[in-house]
């Protein structure tokens, strides 16, 4: 739910800073004649380019934001969704996680903590895409709740650099066929 609502505010302060810009270079509007043929060509293209620009600008986002790599909330299992707890504990430069081995289809629910230091708790599906992420830190539990629905090897890594060796600090969890 929350990221449908940051994605909704993204898109609307993004078309307020659109229309803002729009509204200065509309405004802008100066006797060109004035200037001579040489300013007001340079005006003439100006105006161009800032529409070029906020076309390209609207396109790259409408793209990027359309392609975010987390989990819709219309796909999370409701709270009356039957899960399987699972114990996912970061400790410089590793990951504890127990039981690391479910069938596609299964709901679970990682109670993630650390022992030392806060630590990004990312699961990718098999095409090292994130799926699902959650922080990690020390003498806190968070809840972070996730439905395997492809077979196959899943990966945790770390997010939040955590030392020298915090691109060591990665996990598997392993994904059965129905």
């Amino acid at each position: 739910m929350i990221q449908e609502v940051v994605w909704g505010v993204s898109i609307v302060l993004m078309g307020a800073l659109a229309a803002v810009f729009a509204w200065v270079a509309i405004g802008a509007n100066v006797a060109l004649a004035d200037y001579g043929p040489v300013i007001a060509s340079a005006y003439r293209l100006r105006t161009w380019l800032f529409g070029f620009a906020v076309i390209v600008l609207i396109g790259a986002n409408y793209d990027t934001l359309g392609k975010l790599p987390y989990v819709s909330s219309l796909s999370a299992p409701s709270s009356a969704t039957a899960t399987r707890p699972v114990e996912a504990v970061a400790e410089q430069w590793s990951w504890s996680i127990k039981p690391d081995a479910f069938r596609a289809g299964e709901t679970v629910e990682f109670h993630v903590t650390s022992n030392d230091v806060n630590h990004g708790f990312a699961l990718y599906d098999p095409d090292m895409r994130i799926v699902a992420q959650t922080q990690a830190m020390p003498g806190y539990i968070n809840v972070l709740r996730y439905t395997f629905n492809e077979p196959g090897v899943y990966r945790v890594l770390c997010l939040e650099y955590c030392g020298v060796a915090h691109h060591e600090m990665t996990a598997e969890i392993k994904v059965a066929a129905h």
